[in-house]
């Protein structure tokens, strides 16, 4: 089995809260402190000269150059790089504005072990009255989303419905989903990463408050069930990654990865 970090990274900006002294490059760095041992392969879309400049001096197992936006370099990845990988390969997508924290290969590898789809970062989306961007599919309060727990060998992990489009997986596992993958993020320039996630992983729980699409997604996921079982998406409780946004931060951000 080999061990890949698909990567992405563009120069383009948005409009996200972002932290103070935010720095893409230091992500970067992060994450291949973190995870020496997988083979990285860095689309760069999008980027300037500058940034690119600074990527061509890291030591990458590929590095490529494209213009295809959000979703376009995304489905990049499924076209040309999924297929010459082994089913047993493990492949960790990443976007270019994550922390991690020691231990993150590690966690990911056990909680593949048990899960379909591993997220190393706990949204705190998930928990209520915890963020301003509620999941739909969680009730306001203090308490979780529905959940199961599964005590792993070095951490408590536990299902969730939904994630972003940086996650865990196996590429026998991924070949078989990439159409939905490639379905929900064709039209758009951002990815639709919940209508993916909701129709993979089928929760139970309904909401009025979904977009239609939404709600057109849990329908589908319900009869796709019918045929092949859900999948399973599994996040530690403890984070092991942050997204460096300031109203999506994980409980104890700064106590657990600034130390």
């Amino acid at each position: 089995m080999n061990k890949y970090l698909f990567y992405r990274i563009t120069s383009k900006s948005n409009d996200k809260p972002r932290l103070d002294g935010f720095s893409k490059m230091d992500c970067l760095d992060n994450l291949l402190d973190y995870f020496p041992d997988y083979r990285m392969i860095c689309v760069a879309d999008n980027c300037d000269d500058l940034i690119y400049e600074i990527l061509e001096k890291k030591n990458f197992y590929k590095l490529v150059r494209t213009s295809l936006g959000n979703c376009g370099s995304f489905k990049y990845l499924l076209n040309n790089e999924l297929p010459s990988l082994a089913d047993d390969d493990l492949i960790y997508f990443v976007e270019d504005d994550y922390l991690h924290r020691a231990g993150s290969a590690q966690a990911l590898e056990e909680g593949l072990k048990h899960f379909n789809y591993v997220t190393l970062y706990d949204h705190p989306d998930k928990y209520g009255i915890n963020s301003p961007n509620t999941n739909p599919l969680v009730s306001k309060g203090p308490l979780s989303e529905v959940t199961q727990i599964f005590r792993g060998a070095s951490t408590i992990w536990r299902t969730t419905n939904s994630t972003t489009m940086t996650f865990g997986v196996h590429a026998r596992t991924m070949r078989m989903d990439s159409w939905i993958w490639k379905l929900v993020n064709t039209g758009f320039n951002t990815p639709r990463d919940f209508h993916a996630w909701i129709y993979l992983t089928g929760p139970k729980e309904f909401s009025l408050r979904t977009a239609k699409t939404i709600f057109a997604a849990q329908l589908l996921s319900r009869m796709h069930a019918l045929l092949s079982p859900r999948r399973t998406l599994g996040v530690p409780l403890n984070s092991f990654s942050a997204h460096l946004q300031k109203d999506t931060l994980p409980e104890n951000f700064y106590s657990d990865f600034m130390r």
